[in-house]
Protein backbone atom coordinates (compact mmCIF):
# COMPACT_ATOMS: atom_id res chain seq x y z
CA UNK A 1 0.00 0.00 0.00
CA UNK A 2 1.12 3.55 -0.54
CA UNK A 3 1.09 6.58 1.19
CA UNK A 4 -2.11 8.23 0.32
CA UNK A 5 -3.46 12.06 0.70
CA UNK A 6 -6.04 14.36 -0.28
CA UNK A 7 -4.45 16.74 -3.16
CA UNK A 8 -1.18 16.22 -2.16
CA UNK A 9 0.97 13.56 -3.83
CA UNK A 10 4.31 12.76 -1.41
CA UNK A 11 7.31 12.39 -3.50
CA UNK A 12 9.19 8.95 -3.15
CA UNK A 13 11.71 10.38 -0.70
CA UNK A 14 9.35 12.17 1.69
CA UNK A 15 7.45 8.69 1.97
CA UNK A 16 10.29 6.65 2.48
CA UNK A 17 11.41 9.50 5.34
CA UNK A 18 8.55 8.79 6.98
CA UNK A 19 9.06 5.25 7.73
CA UNK A 20 13.31 6.35 9.38
CA UNK A 21 13.07 4.89 12.55
CA UNK A 22 16.21 5.40 14.84
CA UNK A 23 17.74 7.86 12.70
CA UNK A 24 13.75 10.05 13.00
CA UNK A 25 15.04 12.62 14.77
CA UNK A 26 18.37 13.60 12.66
CA UNK A 27 16.22 14.35 9.95
CA UNK A 28 15.33 17.37 10.88
CA UNK A 29 17.80 20.22 10.08
CA UNK A 30 16.98 23.76 11.32
CA UNK A 31 17.86 26.96 9.45
CA UNK A 32 18.53 30.06 10.78
CA UNK A 33 17.64 33.57 10.01
CA UNK A 34 19.19 36.53 12.76
CA UNK A 35 17.73 40.10 12.28
CA UNK A 36 19.02 43.64 13.69
CA UNK A 37 15.90 43.86 14.57
CA UNK A 38 14.02 42.02 17.63
CA UNK A 39 11.45 39.68 16.05
CA UNK A 40 7.86 39.89 16.80
CA UNK A 41 5.91 36.98 16.44
CA UNK A 42 2.30 37.48 15.84
CA UNK A 43 4.00 39.61 12.85
CA UNK A 44 6.06 36.37 11.82
CA UNK A 45 3.21 34.82 12.64
CA UNK A 46 1.48 36.21 9.71
CA UNK A 47 4.41 36.48 7.30
CA UNK A 48 4.95 32.51 7.55
CA UNK A 49 1.35 31.97 6.89
CA UNK A 50 0.92 34.42 3.92
CA UNK A 51 3.72 32.81 2.43
CA UNK A 52 3.15 28.61 2.69
CA UNK A 53 0.75 28.78 -0.29
CA UNK A 54 3.53 29.54 -2.20
CA UNK A 55 5.03 26.16 -0.67
CA UNK A 56 1.81 23.73 -1.13
CA UNK A 57 3.47 20.88 -0.17
CA UNK A 58 4.15 21.79 3.25
CA UNK A 59 0.70 22.24 4.07
CA UNK A 60 -0.20 18.26 5.62
CA UNK A 61 0.27 16.59 8.37
CA UNK A 62 1.12 12.60 8.98
CA UNK A 63 -1.20 10.54 10.17
CA UNK A 64 -2.23 6.65 10.23
CA UNK A 65 -0.65 3.44 11.91
CA UNK A 66 -0.46 -0.07 11.38
CA UNK A 67 -0.39 -0.48 7.63
CA UNK A 68 0.72 2.81 6.10
CA UNK A 69 0.96 6.33 7.11
CA UNK A 70 -0.99 8.77 5.24
CA UNK A 71 -0.15 12.25 4.37
CA UNK A 72 -3.44 14.59 4.93
CA UNK A 73 -3.70 18.14 3.60
CA UNK A 74 -4.63 21.12 6.33
CA UNK A 75 -4.28 24.44 5.26
CA UNK A 76 -5.07 25.85 8.54
CA UNK A 77 -3.56 28.44 10.36
CA UNK A 78 0.44 27.47 11.78
CA UNK A 79 1.35 28.97 14.56
CA UNK A 80 4.55 30.20 15.72
CA UNK A 81 5.85 29.66 18.87
CA UNK A 82 8.55 31.22 21.16
CA UNK A 83 12.14 30.00 21.56
CA UNK A 84 13.84 28.88 24.45
CA UNK A 85 17.01 31.24 24.28
CA UNK A 86 18.08 30.86 27.47
CA UNK A 87 20.74 28.86 26.00
CA UNK A 88 22.07 28.13 22.97
CA UNK A 89 20.80 25.69 21.41
CA UNK A 90 16.81 24.88 22.38
CA UNK A 91 15.23 21.55 22.09
CA UNK A 92 12.97 21.58 19.24
CA UNK A 93 9.51 19.32 18.85
CA UNK A 94 8.06 18.85 15.79
CA UNK A 95 5.09 17.24 14.90
CA UNK A 96 3.75 18.06 18.41
CA UNK A 97 0.06 18.14 16.08
CA UNK A 98 1.65 16.14 13.73
CA UNK A 99 2.52 18.57 11.26
CA UNK A 100 6.16 18.39 9.61
CA UNK A 101 7.63 21.74 10.39
CA UNK A 102 7.90 24.64 12.98
CA UNK A 103 9.05 27.82 13.46
CA UNK A 104 9.72 29.76 16.38
CA UNK A 105 11.33 32.94 17.21
CA UNK A 106 13.33 34.63 20.39
CA UNK A 107 15.18 37.61 20.59
CA UNK A 108 16.30 38.98 17.37
CA UNK A 109 16.29 35.13 15.55
CA UNK A 110 13.66 32.99 13.61
CA UNK A 111 14.07 29.32 13.69
CA UNK A 112 12.90 26.93 10.88
CA UNK A 113 12.93 23.38 11.62
CA UNK A 114 11.36 21.19 8.68
CA UNK A 115 11.72 17.27 8.31
CA UNK A 116 13.67 16.49 5.46
CA UNK A 117 10.60 14.79 3.81
CA UNK A 118 9.66 18.28 2.85
CA UNK A 119 12.68 20.42 2.25
CA UNK A 120 16.17 19.98 1.09
CA UNK A 121 18.96 22.43 2.15
CA UNK A 122 17.72 24.52 -1.45
CA UNK A 123 14.68 24.40 -0.11
CA UNK A 124 15.18 25.24 3.25
CA UNK A 125 16.95 28.64 2.29
CA UNK A 126 14.13 29.87 -0.16
CA UNK A 127 11.63 28.67 2.23
CA UNK A 128 13.59 31.22 5.16
CA UNK A 129 14.10 33.97 3.20
CA UNK A 130 10.50 33.95 1.54
CA UNK A 131 9.26 34.37 5.19
CA UNK A 132 11.81 37.13 6.35
CA UNK A 133 11.39 38.86 3.16
CA UNK A 134 7.69 38.56 3.96
CA UNK A 135 7.97 39.26 7.57
CA UNK A 136 9.75 42.77 6.18
CA UNK A 137 7.21 43.98 4.30
CA UNK A 138 4.33 43.46 7.31
CA UNK A 139 6.81 45.24 9.36
CA UNK A 140 6.11 48.12 6.97
CA UNK A 141 9.60 48.60 5.65
CA UNK A 142 11.00 48.85 2.75
CA UNK A 143 12.14 46.42 1.05
CA UNK A 144 12.20 45.22 -2.84
CA UNK A 145 12.15 42.54 -4.42
CA UNK A 146 14.60 41.62 -7.41
CA UNK A 147 13.32 38.17 -8.95
CA UNK A 148 15.60 36.15 -6.32
CA UNK A 149 12.82 35.66 -3.52
CA UNK A 150 9.52 33.75 -3.70
CA UNK A 151 7.50 36.40 -2.89
CA UNK A 152 3.49 36.71 -2.55
CA UNK A 153 1.68 37.46 -5.47
CA UNK A 154 -0.89 40.71 -5.89
CA UNK A 155 -3.47 38.97 -7.00
CA UNK A 156 -1.52 36.84 -10.49
CA UNK A 157 -1.01 33.63 -10.10
CA UNK A 158 1.82 31.66 -8.49
CA UNK A 159 4.34 29.39 -10.09
CA UNK A 160 4.61 26.67 -7.89
CA UNK A 161 5.26 22.62 -8.61
CA UNK A 162 4.40 20.01 -6.67
CA UNK A 163 5.54 17.14 -8.98
CA UNK A 164 8.47 15.09 -7.79
CA UNK A 165 11.41 15.63 -9.15
CA UNK A 166 12.68 12.51 -8.97
CA UNK A 167 10.29 11.13 -11.63
CA UNK A 168 12.79 13.47 -14.03
CA UNK A 169 15.78 11.18 -13.84
CA UNK A 170 14.13 7.30 -13.44
CA UNK A 171 14.51 6.92 -17.49
CA UNK A 172 17.81 8.38 -18.35
CA UNK A 173 20.46 5.98 -19.17
CA UNK A 174 23.29 5.70 -16.90
CA UNK A 175 26.11 3.08 -16.17
CA UNK A 176 28.11 2.78 -13.09
CA UNK A 177 31.77 3.94 -14.38
CA UNK A 178 34.37 1.67 -15.02
CA UNK A 179 36.51 3.54 -12.79
CA UNK A 180 34.01 3.97 -9.79
CA UNK A 181 36.23 3.89 -6.75
CA UNK A 182 34.35 2.02 -3.58
CA UNK A 183 36.12 3.03 -0.57
CA UNK A 184 36.16 1.54 2.25
CA UNK A 185 34.82 4.06 4.81
CA UNK A 186 36.12 4.42 8.49
CA UNK A 187 33.07 4.64 10.63
CA UNK A 188 33.51 7.14 13.13
CA UNK A 189 32.67 5.31 17.13
CA UNK A 190 29.02 5.86 17.59
CA UNK A 191 27.37 7.95 20.64
CA UNK A 192 24.29 7.90 22.06
CA UNK A 193 24.09 11.56 23.49
CA UNK A 194 21.14 13.50 22.54
CA UNK A 195 22.51 16.72 21.62
CA UNK A 196 25.79 17.56 19.62
CA UNK A 197 28.31 20.04 19.77
CA UNK A 198 28.14 22.93 17.08
CA UNK A 199 31.24 24.89 16.08
CA UNK A 200 30.19 27.66 13.34
CA UNK A 201 33.18 28.95 11.05
CA UNK A 202 33.36 31.48 8.55
CA UNK A 203 35.46 31.71 5.50
CA UNK A 204 35.63 35.21 3.21
CA UNK A 205 36.21 34.23 0.37
CA UNK A 206 37.63 37.01 -1.40
CA UNK A 207 40.51 36.51 1.01
CA UNK A 208 41.19 32.64 0.35
CA UNK A 209 44.65 32.08 -1.53
CA UNK A 210 46.22 30.27 -4.21
CA UNK A 211 45.32 26.95 -4.33
CA UNK A 212 42.71 27.28 -2.71
CA UNK A 213 41.78 30.56 -4.22
CA UNK A 214 41.31 28.28 -7.96
CA UNK A 215 38.33 26.32 -6.14
CA UNK A 216 36.36 29.13 -5.08
CA UNK A 217 33.11 28.00 -7.33
CA UNK A 218 33.82 24.46 -6.17
CA UNK A 219 34.59 25.15 -1.86
CA UNK A 220 33.97 21.77 -1.15
CA UNK A 221 37.06 20.91 -3.66
CA UNK A 222 39.64 22.35 -0.73
CA UNK A 223 36.81 21.74 2.11
CA UNK A 224 36.83 18.04 2.42
CA UNK A 225 40.23 17.11 2.11
CA UNK A 226 40.91 19.62 5.15
CA UNK A 227 37.80 18.42 7.25
CA UNK A 228 39.31 14.56 6.46
CA UNK A 229 42.69 15.23 7.75
CA UNK A 230 41.29 16.50 10.82
CA UNK A 231 39.14 13.32 11.51
CA UNK A 232 41.96 11.35 10.05
CA UNK A 233 44.34 13.12 12.80
CA UNK A 234 42.30 12.74 15.63
CA UNK A 235 41.11 8.97 14.86
CA UNK A 236 43.76 7.64 12.51
CA UNK A 237 44.95 5.13 15.36
CA UNK A 238 41.32 3.49 15.14
CA UNK A 239 41.42 3.11 11.28
CA UNK A 240 41.67 -0.32 10.18
CA UNK A 241 44.12 -1.25 7.14
CA UNK A 242 42.17 -0.52 3.84
CA UNK A 243 39.77 1.93 5.57
CA UNK A 244 40.12 5.95 4.02
CA UNK A 245 38.15 8.97 5.48
CA UNK A 246 35.63 9.44 2.96
CA UNK A 247 32.89 12.53 2.89
CA UNK A 248 29.29 12.22 1.06
CA UNK A 249 28.69 15.21 -0.32
CA UNK A 250 25.48 16.39 -1.02
CA UNK A 251 24.56 17.37 -4.72
CA UNK A 252 22.33 19.73 -5.75
CA UNK A 253 20.36 17.99 -8.96
CA UNK A 254 18.45 20.93 -10.14
CA UNK A 255 21.28 22.34 -12.05
CA UNK A 256 21.99 19.20 -13.94
CA UNK A 257 18.14 18.02 -14.29
CA UNK A 258 16.26 21.63 -14.23
CA UNK A 259 12.61 21.28 -12.02
CA UNK A 260 10.89 24.22 -10.48
CA UNK A 261 10.04 21.65 -7.34
CA UNK A 262 11.68 22.49 -3.78
CA UNK A 263 10.85 19.28 -2.78
CA UNK A 264 13.87 17.42 -1.75
CA UNK A 265 16.11 16.84 -5.04
CA UNK A 266 19.61 15.74 -4.30
CA UNK A 267 21.86 12.64 -3.80
CA UNK A 268 25.49 12.44 -2.38
CA UNK A 269 29.16 11.63 -3.88
CA UNK A 270 31.71 10.16 -2.16
CA UNK A 271 35.19 11.92 -1.44
CA UNK A 272 37.80 9.74 -0.63
CA UNK A 273 40.70 11.06 0.92
CA UNK A 274 43.73 8.73 0.15
CA UNK A 275 46.02 11.51 -0.23
CA UNK A 276 46.76 13.13 3.11
CA UNK A 277 48.73 16.69 4.20
CA UNK A 278 52.35 16.49 4.11
CA UNK A 279 53.06 13.11 2.05
CA UNK A 280 51.71 15.53 -0.83
CA UNK A 281 51.72 19.21 -2.13
CA UNK A 282 48.19 20.78 -1.51
CA UNK A 283 47.93 21.24 -4.90
CA UNK A 284 47.77 18.12 -5.61
CA UNK A 285 45.75 16.79 -3.38
CA UNK A 286 43.03 19.55 -4.62
CA UNK A 287 43.35 18.82 -8.15
CA UNK A 288 42.83 14.75 -7.47
CA UNK A 289 39.56 15.97 -5.47
CA UNK A 290 38.34 18.07 -8.05
CA UNK A 291 38.73 15.19 -10.89
CA UNK A 292 36.82 13.06 -8.52
CA UNK A 293 33.96 14.94 -7.87
CA UNK A 294 34.16 16.09 -11.51
CA UNK A 295 33.55 12.28 -12.91
CA UNK A 296 30.78 11.85 -10.62
CA UNK A 297 29.11 14.52 -12.15
CA UNK A 298 29.10 13.65 -15.62
CA UNK A 299 25.16 12.47 -16.73
CA UNK A 300 25.57 9.17 -17.10
CA UNK A 301 27.39 8.58 -13.49
CA UNK A 302 25.03 11.31 -11.69
CA UNK A 303 21.87 9.61 -13.21
CA UNK A 304 22.89 5.79 -11.81
CA UNK A 305 23.33 7.26 -8.45
CA UNK A 306 20.44 8.42 -8.08
CA UNK A 307 18.78 5.86 -9.74
CA UNK A 308 20.25 3.74 -7.35
CA UNK A 309 19.06 5.86 -4.28
CA UNK A 310 15.26 5.41 -6.11
CA UNK A 311 15.92 2.12 -5.76
CA UNK A 312 16.72 1.40 -2.42
CA UNK A 313 13.46 3.96 -1.47
CA UNK A 314 11.10 1.63 -3.43
CA UNK A 315 12.57 -1.32 -1.70
CA UNK A 316 11.40 0.32 1.62
CA UNK A 317 8.28 1.21 0.04
CA UNK A 318 7.40 -2.19 -0.88
CA UNK A 319 8.35 -3.89 2.12
CA UNK A 320 4.89 -4.29 3.63
CA UNK A 321 3.35 -2.60 6.47
CA UNK A 322 4.89 0.10 8.87
CA UNK A 323 7.03 -2.06 11.29
CA UNK A 324 8.27 -3.83 8.03
CA UNK A 325 9.24 -0.43 6.32
CA UNK A 326 10.69 1.07 9.09
CA UNK A 327 12.97 -1.89 9.67
CA UNK A 328 13.72 -1.92 5.90
CA UNK A 329 14.61 2.04 5.78
CA UNK A 330 16.70 1.23 8.99
CA UNK A 331 18.97 -1.33 7.10
CA UNK A 332 18.96 1.08 3.88
CA UNK A 333 20.46 4.04 5.64
CA UNK A 334 22.88 1.84 7.49
CA UNK A 335 24.05 0.65 4.55
CA UNK A 336 24.43 4.51 3.28
CA UNK A 337 26.23 5.53 6.45
CA UNK A 338 28.46 2.85 6.19
CA UNK A 339 29.57 3.87 3.02
CA UNK A 340 30.91 7.15 4.07
CA UNK A 341 32.43 8.41 7.47
CA UNK A 342 30.87 12.22 7.15
CA UNK A 343 28.45 13.86 5.33
CA UNK A 344 28.29 17.54 4.23
CA UNK A 345 25.21 19.56 3.42
CA UNK A 346 25.58 22.10 0.66
CA UNK A 347 22.87 25.07 0.97
CA UNK A 348 24.66 26.85 -1.70
CA UNK A 349 25.00 30.43 -2.88
CA UNK A 350 22.09 32.92 -1.76
CA UNK A 351 21.27 36.08 -3.28
CA UNK A 352 18.76 38.37 -2.13
CA UNK A 353 17.55 42.00 -2.47
CA UNK A 354 19.85 44.13 -1.32
CA UNK A 355 16.79 45.74 0.68
CA UNK A 356 16.23 42.81 2.76
CA UNK A 357 19.69 41.71 3.10
CA UNK A 358 20.31 45.37 5.41
CA UNK A 359 17.57 43.28 7.41
CA UNK A 360 19.85 39.93 7.91
CA UNK A 361 22.67 39.48 10.34
CA UNK A 362 23.00 35.34 10.04
CA UNK A 363 21.65 32.88 7.38
CA UNK A 364 22.68 29.76 7.63
CA UNK A 365 21.56 25.87 8.07
CA UNK A 366 22.73 23.10 10.74
CA UNK A 367 22.23 19.91 9.71
CA UNK A 368 22.81 17.57 12.98
CA UNK A 369 24.28 13.99 13.07
CA UNK A 370 22.17 11.42 12.16
CA UNK A 371 23.57 8.74 10.35
CA UNK A 372 27.22 9.50 11.33
CA UNK A 373 28.27 11.10 14.23
CA UNK A 374 29.94 14.46 12.67
CA UNK A 375 28.39 16.38 9.97
CA UNK A 376 28.75 20.09 8.40
CA UNK A 377 26.65 22.06 6.47
CA UNK A 378 27.61 24.93 4.51
CA UNK A 379 25.94 28.25 2.63
CA UNK A 380 27.68 30.93 1.07
CA UNK A 381 25.73 34.22 2.25
CA UNK A 382 27.63 37.91 1.39
CA UNK A 383 30.57 36.49 -0.42
CA UNK A 384 30.89 34.63 2.84
CA UNK A 385 31.48 30.77 3.41
CA UNK A 386 29.15 29.81 6.56
CA UNK A 387 30.28 26.32 7.89
CA UNK A 388 28.54 24.93 11.00
CA UNK A 389 30.45 21.72 12.56
CA UNK A 390 28.54 19.39 14.42
CA UNK A 391 29.53 16.29 16.23
CA UNK A 392 28.06 14.60 19.20
CA UNK A 393 31.63 13.94 20.78
CA UNK A 394 34.39 16.49 22.01
CA UNK A 395 34.70 19.75 21.28
CA UNK A 396 38.26 19.81 19.40
CA UNK A 397 37.45 18.89 15.71
CA UNK A 398 35.94 22.24 15.13
CA UNK A 399 39.15 24.19 15.79
CA UNK A 400 41.41 21.63 14.36
CA UNK A 401 39.65 22.14 11.10
CA UNK A 402 40.27 26.14 11.14
CA UNK A 403 43.74 25.61 12.16
CA UNK A 404 44.29 23.61 9.09
CA UNK A 405 42.40 25.85 6.70
CA UNK A 406 44.29 28.58 7.83
CA UNK A 407 47.89 26.69 7.26
CA UNK A 408 46.82 26.16 3.77
CA UNK A 409 45.80 28.97 2.35
CA UNK A 410 41.76 29.37 3.42
CA UNK A 411 41.98 32.25 5.89
CA UNK A 412 38.74 31.21 8.25
CA UNK A 413 37.94 31.90 12.00
CA UNK A 414 35.51 30.41 14.62
CA UNK A 415 32.60 32.95 14.85
CA UNK A 416 30.58 30.96 17.38
CA UNK A 417 30.06 27.58 19.38
CA UNK A 418 27.01 26.44 21.23
CA UNK A 419 25.47 23.09 22.41
CA UNK A 420 22.21 21.94 20.12
CA UNK A 421 19.63 18.98 20.96
CA UNK A 422 18.20 18.57 17.33
CA UNK A 423 14.20 18.88 16.48
CA UNK A 424 12.43 15.54 16.34
CA UNK A 425 9.08 14.34 15.28
CA UNK A 426 6.41 11.67 16.85
CA UNK A 427 5.05 9.22 14.73
CA UNK A 428 1.58 8.63 15.53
Amino acid sequence: MSIQTGNITPDLAGAAFLYAGKSACGSVPRFVVSMTMHVRRDVLEDALNDVLPLFPHLAVKISGNGAEYRLERDCSRVPVSQADTSDAGEKGKICGDWRLFAVSCGSKSIFFDVHSSLLDERGMAAFAKAVAFRYIQLCGLPVANDGSVRAVSDGGSLNVSTEDPLDLVRDIPASRPVWYMDAKAFSIPSSESESCFVTQVRIPVGRLRAPAREYAGTPVTFISPLVSHAVYEEFGEEMSPGEYVVAAVTVNLRQHFPTLSLRPFCTSVNLAYNRRLGDYPFNTILMSQKKFLEAQLKPDALAYNVQCRIASMEEVMDAGDAEARMRRSDEVLAHKAAASTYMIRDAGMVSMPESLSRYITEFYPVYAPDLHDFTLSSVIFRNEIVLTVAQKRGRSLGRRIVELMNANGVISHVSDEFEFIPGSYRKP
